[in-house]
């Protein structure tokens, strides 16, 4: 069993009786939410593909989507937030490492009595060798 069945998903699509079918969901989420089920004839969701960006509601003519975070999350404590919870179970199940750019949106670490450790990107050659000199030898 995957861990990702296991986990509930951290925020529920409420669709209302008012839904009309009319596909805007589905073509306007970019993360396949919204399908339509042709057993059902109805519009559903897969809960654990939202990521709570309103673009479905924003597009739904008939105001027939809410986007609700679920009561059920990981407990918070000194060592282990949700947030890095979630990011050890995605890396788990796709055994890729989350990568992200353009600064840090978490307050930077800080290690053994205020110590920061930041490491930057490190490439071989180097892109910028007038910020990143580098030198390689042959022996």
């Amino acid at each position: 069993m995957a861990i990702r069945s296991v986990i509930y998903p951290e925020f529920e699509v409420v669709r209302y009786d008012r839904c009309t079918r009319c596909g805007r969901c589905i073509k306007e989420c970019a993360n396949g939410v919204h399908f339509f089920s042709q057993d059902k004839k109805m519009v559903l969701s897969d809960d654990t593909k939202c990521v709570d960006c309103l673009r479905c509601i924003a597009f739904c003519p008939e105001h027939a989507i809410k986007i609700v975070k679920s009561g059920c999350s990981f407990r918070d404590n000194a060592n282990w937030r949700p947030g890095i919870i979630s990011g050890i179970i995605k890396e788990a199940n796709t055994g890729g490492v989350l990568l992200s750019s353009m600064g840090n949106p978490e307050p930077y670490p800080v290690y053994w009595d205020k110590i920061l450790i930041n490491a930057s990107q490190v490439t071989n050659p180097s892109i910028d060798p007038l910020r990143e000199p580098m030198e390689t030898r042959v022996s």
